[in-house]
């Protein structure tokens, strides 16, 4: 797997991991969510993952997007010195690209990569876990081996404890100057007021009942068995009481245990199994409880979570662990046994405003202490890295990292890995959108584009186009740009056309004239995700209020300017409420500014995040001529910077060999367009996107469009290829929300456990 950059000579990090269980807590989670704020604070750093020992998996994608690659060490699970044998080439051939490597899972008990590692002067990181401590792992190696394993960690210039007990067990092993000790950072969304009544009715609770959760791996370590075995007890004092279980079943024979103690109670109707989920946040919020019972933690990070959801906790007792986010009686309950257990529970189900301020006092601990950009600044400057400026000023009131803690990283327009093909639930016809980027006029050929252009005089002109589009049915949807939305220029005829439900909107985000205005003005930054993802946020959460408040209308649907999508853009949309995208040009690459690349691309739409939210809606181009079909191993040396110079393309265009085209009136005529569309048909593509920009129908103001012959031409073309779409070839004129709609995974991506994974 892997993903482009655009940036020359990056650092990276290669984290290794021996299993990768992305949607679910564990170091691998952590990793996930960590990565994501390091990349805002230290942008120029890449982060690889190694996985050694879970094979590389065919199937639905689990990935994520601030993961720069993601490989997996084989296809094939192996052993003994062949799985060695294996990990040692892997280093040997991919060391030179890493400049730190960080072993979160003990990986290699023959020290050979580590050595390697040492041999070629890279830094070396171990994170100390429960099961990954150094007592514990140098336990694992046979007696006479011990001493020389003990050495041979002393490889590693630091250990990452995530707990001060782990960390005092390093100290005696490692020199206490390379131990660290590192908390598990926490990541929490908004509250979400819905949360609550939404998840008990798809648990069928009544929302009077007590619920106590339990969230971890369904094995005898966490013992949710404790939980069970005392709820009859606690059902005695207060019968409408349920149990929340939310995890994976990984012990089927521990598992026969519990549901022994469930049949022999009759207690069935008060356990409810929620299984494995892709985020527990919803679940916490409908909750009253947090109930912890395990018997060893390397940090406990369900706690937390819970804690920041504003949950009263009562957990077992680990000293070193736990007490590092629980104080008795002020941020929660400790419990030793049954009987202690029982006290702290039906205390807290006694008396809701005890569990209101255990809550909230542990919410503001929590987010205070653990706060994920201060821990990924921490694994930043341990890994040899400085941060940027912004992280010297990281604090859990700055509403900028509000806003970052509540993105995902399992989004991306760009990122391939995170794609899932959308298919249409019935045969259809042909369907045509129509997307237009309703902007201000500027001169496209000024090199960086300037703050001051904030002309949207052409809007008032768009009335030219719909009268062809009354004529065919086509209702378009305006992409709208800030100076647009801001201005009532812009807005008022764009509100006229809504009213009369002639059009819909979305957005469009030209980072040079959208506020706030402080990156510097370059090439490389009129590519929205080219800036902090900060920036992007700050920027689109503007535009978005913007379109809000001048059009009274939430767009829904979005277009980055310049097509300039970044690797968190689909993050930023996804919690901004977007449903759907356009920002994908097919076949072609703006690599040479520092743009997205998409040359590989396909027009067919695709949802870009495994849990079917966005709906990706590509414009529509290709490659028609008699050398279309083998266009993808010629397409990088034909439109290569010395092909260009050598109007290669031009060349090829003229003998019908190879030719680009996209489906827009602007600089493209109209055989052409018909040419693409017959192709692309003929190659089982359904839906076409056909755009252009709104300052074109005001003639001077794009250099398709400078005159008034011009301006008759390009209405005319959009009449006659509305006519030859509808007529000659039987097409249908839509939205897209209705190719959304047509989509078979639709009912996943808006229902229940959609929302609750935004949640």
């Amino acid at each position: 797997m892997n993903r482009r950059g655009s940036m020359a000579q990056p650092r990276r990090v290669l984290h290794v991991l021996k299993y990768y269980r992305p949607r679910f807590t564990g170091e691998g989670a952590f990793m996930e969510r960590c990565t994501g704020f390091m990349q805002v604070l230290a942008p120029e750093v890449e982060h690889d993952l190694l996985v050694t020992v879970t094979p590389e998996q065919v199937g639905p994608p689990q990935a994520c997007s601030t993961l720069n690659r993601i490989r997996f060490l084989s296809r094939q699970p192996r052993s003994g010195w062949r799985h060695q044998l294996a990990l040692l080439t892997w280093f040997l051939r991919n060391l030179h690209r890493y400049q730190t490597v960080h072993v979160r899972t003990h990986a290699d008990w023959w020290f050979l990569s580590y050595m390697v590692t040492k041999l070629f002067r890279r830094r070396l990181v171990l994170s100390s876990t429960l099961d990954d401590s150094i007592p514990v792992l140098v336990s694992r190696y046979r007696r006479s081996l011990r001493p020389l394993a003990l050495r041979l960690f002393r490889l590693f210039d630091s250990v990452i404890s995530v707990s001060p007990k782990l960390h005092r067990e390093s100290i005696n092993w490692i020199p206490e100057e390379r131990c660290h000790v590192v908390p598990c950072g926490i990541t929490y969304p908004q509250p979400d007021p819905d949360a609550r009544a939404r998840v008990r009715n798809l648990l069928c609770i009544s929302p009077d009942a007590l619920v106590l959760i339990f969230v971890g791996a369904l094995n005898r370590r966490k013992d949710p068995l404790f939980l069970i075995r005392n709820l009859p007890e606690i059902l005695r004092h207060h019968p409408e009481t349920r149990l929340l279980l939310v995890g994976p079943d990984v012990d089927p024979v521990y598992s026969k245990e519990f549901h022994a103690v469930i049949d022999q109670h009759g207690i069935a109707d008060r356990v409810i199994f929620a299984g494995e989920v892709p985020d527990a946040h919803a679940y916490f919020q409908a909750a009253d409880i947090m109930v912890f019972g395990s018997h060893q933690e390397g940090f406990g990070m369900v706690v937390p979570e819970a804690q920041v959801n504003g949950l009263p906790v009562a957990v077992r007792h680990l000293p070193g662990v736990n007490d590092l986010f629980v104080t008795d009686e002020v941020t929660g309950l400790f419990f030793d046994d049954d009987a202690g257990y029982l006290k702290a529970v039906l205390r807290l189900a006694n008396d809701p405003a005890l569990r209101r301020q255990l809550g909230e006092r542990a919410r503001e601990f929590v987010r205070v202490t653990f706060d994920m950009p201060r821990v990924a600044e921490q694994y930043l400057q341990i890994y040899g890295f400085s941060v940027a400026e912004k992280a010297t000023r990281i604090g859990s009131s700055d509403p900028e990292w509000e806003d970052l803690r509540q993105l995902g990283c399992t989004t991306s327009i760009v990122d391939r890995r995170m794609h899932v093909p959308a298919a249409f639930t019935r045969p259809t016809p042909p369907l045509i959108v129509t997307l237009i980027d309703a902007e201000e006029a500027f001169d496209w050929s000024r090199q960086p584009f300037q703050r001051v252009e904030a002309d949207v005089r052409s809007m008032a002109d768009q009335v030219r186009a719909h009268r062809v589009f009354d004529r065919h049915g086509v209702v378009p949807t305006y992409m709208v740009d800030y100076p647009v939305a801001a201005q009532e220029e812009g807005c008022a005829p764009l509100r006229e056309l809504l009213q009369d439900r002639k059009c819909d909107v979305g957005a469009q985000l030209h980072p040079w004239v959208t506020p706030p205005l402080t990156e510097e003005l370059t090439a490389r930054h009129s590519y929205p995700g080219n800036l902090p993802v900060a920036l992007e946020f700050e920027k689109l959460k503007l535009l978005t209020r913007a379109i809000e408040d001048g059009l009274r209308v939430q767009p829904r649907i979005y277009r980055a300017g310049r097509f300039g999508a970044g690797s968190r853009t689909g993050d930023i949309l996804k919690h901004l409420g977007y449903i759907a995208d356009s920002s994908v040009m097919p076949c072609w690459s703006f690599a040479r500014q520092g743009g997205p690349d998409y040359l590989g691309f396909s027009s067919t739409p695709y949802w870009i995040d495994p849990d079917q939210t966005i709906l990706e809606i590509p414009s529509s181009a290709g490659f028609v001529g008699r050398l279309a079909e083998s266009a993808g191993r010629l397409r990088r040396l034909q439109f290569s910077r010395t092909s260009e110079m050598m109007c290669w393309p031009a060349l090829t265009s003229r003998l019908g060999l190879l030719e680009r085209i996209r489906l827009t009136p602007e600089g493209i005529l109209i055989n052409e367009a018909k040419r693409l569309v017959r192709h692309m048909l003929t190659n089982g593509q359904k839906v076409f996107v056909l755009t252009y920009h709104t300052p074109s129908l005001l003639p001077g103001c794009t250099p398709y469009v400078r005159t008034q012959e011009d301006l008759a031409r390009f209405l005319a073309w959009l009449d006659e290829f509305y006519d030859f779409f509808l007529h000659d070839l039987g097409g249908q004129a839509v939205t897209w929300r209705d190719v959304r709609d047509l989509c078979c995974a639709q009912e996943r991506s808006e229902p229940m456990v959609g929302q609750m994974a935004a949640a």
